[in-house]
């Protein structure tokens, strides 16, 4: 008996210790002095907060998270550019809005560098830096908005269901599950959506130095291969993060340079929630968030 109790106390022993691995091997920003070039992953779908896992972490890109570390990186005198390095299919409006502002204060040297999926909303974010780079193969722009809701009308009749609507406002449960759209309804979304629309591609067309028409034409939804994108101007270069870095060394005239890569801070709680094992197992498939404007009625770019 007491063999036993001594392996599980070992076993605890071993589990606190790589715990506390853990903690510092997630943790390993390393400070350095002289000039740097840091690489920021943005990595999933796009909220304000992040897309919570099944473990409690975190996952995605939180707009949050990135404008306070550019905030940060701003005020770093030894930072002397940043390589965003995207992998994206877009997320929420306000949460891509908030970056893309953010990059656009930022009074570094900054370049995109879009790898598999730089698109809709990871777009948005990548057209605000100063240069973008693709791959030939990379999915990039997808300018447009999704509105979609999910409508349980005819399932409630079949099976005999009422929905009894009681609002304050004639548009307060637009949206809703329960019940299908009417015409009137189904305008008032759309040119919401219309709306949101237009600002992405002003945004856009002011971030790439192209006219509202130019982008208009491109803002169909359709998605856009690198060797496409280069061509219409939504990227200027093919490369990945080591040419982006070389070429930002060129342009800085820098020669002795410390190049990192940022990593999220990791607390002991996420590791206690599973954050660090579930990162570890997890799928190359992140859901996309939405935006949720009234009840289940979702808007995402």
């Amino acid at each position: 008996m007491k063999k036993w109790v001594f392996i599980v106390i070992l076993l605890v022993l071993l589990y606190l210790v790589s715990l506390v691995v853990a903690f510092f091997a997630f943790n390993n920003n390393s400070k350095s002095f002289g000039d740097k070039i840091m690489i920021v992953p943005l990595e999933g779908a796009i909220t304000t907060s992040g897309n919570g896992d099944l473990f409690g972490g975190s996952s995605g890109i939180s707009s949050t998270e990135v404008v306070k570390l550019i905030n940060d990186l701003n005020k770093d005198e030894s930072v002397k550019g940043v390589v965003f390095e995207i992998n994206s299919p877009g997320g929420t409006v306000v949460a891509s809005q908030e970056i893309g502002d953010a990059i656009k204060k930022l009074n570094k040297t900054n370049y995109a560098v879009i790898r598999e999926v730089g698109a809709s909303g990871g777009y948005w974010i990548a057209s605000a830096t100063d240069k973008i780079y693709s791959s030939p193969m990379s999915i990039t722009g997808s300018i447009g908005v999704l509105g979609s809701y999910l409508e349980f009308s005819g399932l409630f009749e079949k099976y005999g269901v009422d929905y009894e609507q009681l609002v304050s406002g004639k548009y307060k449960d637009t949206g809703t599950p329960f019940k299908d759209l009417d015409e009137d309804e189904r305008r008032l979304l759309q040119s919401k959506i219309n709306l949101i629309h237009e600002y992405f591609v002003k945004e856009v067309a002011n971030n790439r130095g192209l006219t509202v028409e130019e982008v208009s034409k491109l803002a169909t939804g359709e998605f856009y291969l690198g060797q496409e994108a280069v061509g219409l101007g939504l990227v200027d270069e093919f490369g990945d993060v080591d040419v982006a870095v070389e070429n930002m060394k060129t342009e800085l005239n820098l020669t002795k340079v410390d190049v990192q890569r940022h990593f999220k801070d990791i607390g002991l709680l996420d590791i206690l929630g599973g954050r660090i094992f579930y990162a570890m197992g997890r799928g190359v498939g992140d859901s996309l968030v939405s935006y949720e404007l009234s009840n289940n009625f979702e808007i995402r770019a």
